[in-house]
């Protein structure tokens, strides 16, 4: 996780709601929300490299892909943002973020459907 530094993540926390930070959030080392192979949902990683309109990202799970630098959009979790996460039958459940630690890694959820919390990472859950 070493392009992943703590000071890249709180900055990206503090400045995404700025539209003009948001719009350039595709360059080597930013947290971004990417959709894999296709899909229509949207995994986190990190931008690793990018070679004129195609980035290549760094999942948070470990898997790799290059796609076109506008199919991803800047990392925008936090507390109370709801997501899908993948409980241990491998099945994925609606969730809500209760906290992410200053890691911007690892984070508290709770799943919609009973209330469970769980301790979990980024790499295990995705979004819309």
């Amino acid at each position: 996780m070493a392009l992943r530094s703590t000071a890249k993540r709180m900055f990206l926390v503090v400045a995404l709601g700025m539209s003009s930070v948001a719009a350039s959030a595709q360059d080597v080392g930013d947290w971004v929300l990417s959709p894999w192979q296709g899909s229509d949902v949207l995994f986190p990683g990190v931008i690793e490299s990018r070679s004129g309109s195609v980035v290549t990202v760094r999942f948070d799970d470990g898997d790799v892909e290059s796609r076109p630098a506008d199919t991803v959009r800047p990392f925008t979790w936090t507390a109370g943002s709801k997501i899908a996460c993948r409980w241990s039958d491998g099945e994925w459940y609606k969730a809500t973020i209760r906290s992410i630690s200053g890691d911007g890694y690892t984070m508290q959820i709770r799943y919609d459907d009973d209330g469970t919390v769980e301790n979990t990472n980024t790499g295990r859950c995705r979004t819309r």
